[in-house]
């Protein structure tokens, strides 16, 4: 079994090199965030900086997939810390940036509850009044 430890180690070694790699290939690939256009960094973000172009971009009928942030890594010029368009979705989701909004043409969460209480409504009224199904007996 003495045989196996240093393959086993080397094996380990490989492995760790690895992903040391591609972590710094993906640091070092980063966008920095005083490139001109890049999302701006955690500390400036502010749900009514980014919010309104990103609604108008959703608005206008285009993917989220499509976003110009999506799928890039940024780095924090001054900090060296990564941070991606997730990064931002995540923190918007937690103070609340889209609460309330819907994008263009989809239907309002309270549109579709007034219209089923008023269908029902109409519903009761007409049994009521005695224009509804009658019974057999």
């Amino acid at each position: 079994m003495r045989p196996a430890m240093p393959i086993m180690l080397a094996l380990a070694t490989v492995s760790s090199l690895a992903a040391s790699g591609a972590a710094q290939t993906r640091y070092d690939q980063a966008i920095s965030s005083d490139t001109p256009g890049a999302l701006d960094v955690r500390e400036a973000w502010d749900c009514d900086r980014i919010r309104p172009e990103y609604s108008d971009w959703l608005d206008a009928g285009n993917s989220p997939e499509s976003w110009r942030h999506v799928g890039k890594t940024y780095r924090d010029h001054e900090s060296g810390e990564l941070y991606t368009w997730q990064d931002w979705l995540d923190w918007a989701e937690e103070a609340g940036c889209f609460a309330g909004y819907t994008p263009k043409g989809a239907l309002q969460p309270n549109a579709l509850i007034g219209g089923a209480i008023t269908v029902f409504g109409a519903s009761l009224i007409a049994i009521h009044n005695g224009s509804g199904p009658k019974s057999p007996g």
